[in-house]
């Protein structure tokens, strides 16, 4: 199920106003069955990310050589890496939500961060695309991606208390855990493939 342009619009308001930190955020999201199925339709909104690590993969000399788009262990790597992101948190949140007691909040944190991944792969890519284009140096876009970095775990932080009420030790956990969780298995993945 692909996400309407209404729910995309009201989903990515949803994710501005948890960033900073307005009341009734959550009610911009759709946390119904229908809507927790759909907020992974999502992915193809961060399609432009996943071209922009493609080309970042094959490097300049690679592009003029061969072009991007082929199937390869590189391409099969990239897409694996941002397919797990977006099934890696929700998977691995069935256990720890029913370990802690929060199988209410599942469906809601699972719709807001999976919103919350397509931000993060939008704006984490940017870096990338300066980079390519050859405004950036590769530094620069560390920098660039710390710094973008830190404002999504703030975010992921309010979605934890947001969506599971958490806080203290157990929300700091968890909302350091479920970015790294990403990262380690799309690294993995890269690495395997």
């Amino acid at each position: 199920m692909l996400a309407t342009a209404d729910e995309v619009v009201r989903s990515l308001r949803g994710t501005a106003d948890l960033l900073n930190r307005k009341p009734g955020a959550l009610g911009r999201f759709d946390t119904s069955e229908r809507g927790f199925w759909r907020s992974f339709g999502a992915i193809w909104l961060a399609a432009p990310a996943v071209v922009i690590a493609l080309a970042l993969e094959r490097g300049r000399e690679d592009l003029v050589q061969a072009g991007l788009f082929r199937f390869d262990h590189v391409t099969l790597a990239v897409v694996a890496g941002a397919l797990a992101s977006f099934l890696v948190v929700p998977l691995a949140m069935i256990a720890v939500a029913r370990r802690l007691h929060l199988t209410r909040g599942y469906v809601p944190f699972v719709v807001v961060t999976n919103w919350i991944l397509v931000v993060a792969f939008l704006v984490l890519s940017f870096p990338g695309l300066l980079l390519l284009l050859g405004l950036s140096t590769p530094g620069l876009a560390v920098v660039h991606d710390l710094a973008f970095g830190a404002v999504l775990v703030h975010l992921y932080g309010s979605a934890v208390r947001a969506t599971l009420g958490l806080s203290g030790p157990a929300a700091m956990l968890l909302t350091l855990g479920c970015p790294a969780l990403v990262a380690t298995v799309a690294g993995g993945i890269h690495l395997i493939v």
